[in-house]
């Protein structure tokens, strides 16, 4: 009787194990697109640092990419707040970030403590991010491409793991 609980959890683990292989090698083709997909540092211009301070929240619906399946498709959408920000020095520069809540996000406008932002344009576009302020675009972009190669990293170590796990098992 025992044996057959054994067996009935070895499935269980086996499935889950490669699960995350399936999961890992997923992952890897995304970080890998979006790895391909960062502009280099000269395509940004910089527009220096500005300060910015709170001046709204509010709630915006996003798609749901958390829970199960069926959790999903009942509940497509979730409601999240965002805490705006606009540039004391009237340059129009705009910023947001979300908060755990709406109360939250008054209570910041209330404070109204300024964020200093190092605000990056796109050269030949018109478009902008803004970016802590120590950042610059060498930084930024290193520090994403740094992010991309560290999460592959772990999703071909996962990779090369199970599949040494497996070979070893099949011999054995």
């Amino acid at each position: 009787m025992s044996n057959i609980h054994n067996t009935g959890f070895s499935s269980v683990l086996k499935n889950f194990f490669l699960t995350l292989a399936l999961t890992a090698a997923c992952m890897a083709g995304v970080l890998i697109w979006n790895y391909v997909q960062i502009r280099p540092a000269s395509a940004y211009t910089d527009q220096g640092v500005h300060r910015f301070e709170p001046y709204e929240v509010l709630p915006v619906q996003v798609k749901n990419t958390s829970g199960t399946g069926r959790s999903r498709r009942m509940h497509p959408t979730k409601t999240i707040y965002l805490l705006y920000y606009r540039a004391t020095d009237g340059s129009g520069y705009r910023w947001s970030k979300e908060v755990p809540s709406k109360t939250y996000g008054r209570k910041r406008i209330e404070e109204g403590a300024p964020v200093e932002r190092r605000v990056l344009s796109v050269t030949g576009e018109n478009a902008y991010i803004s970016v802590e302020a120590h950042l610059s675009a060498e930084s930024y972009t290193r520090g994403l491409r740094r992010k991309y190669l560290l999460f592959f990293s772990v999703c071909i170590l996962y990779l090369a793991g199970y599949g040494c796990f497996r070979l070893l098992k099949k011999k054995g």
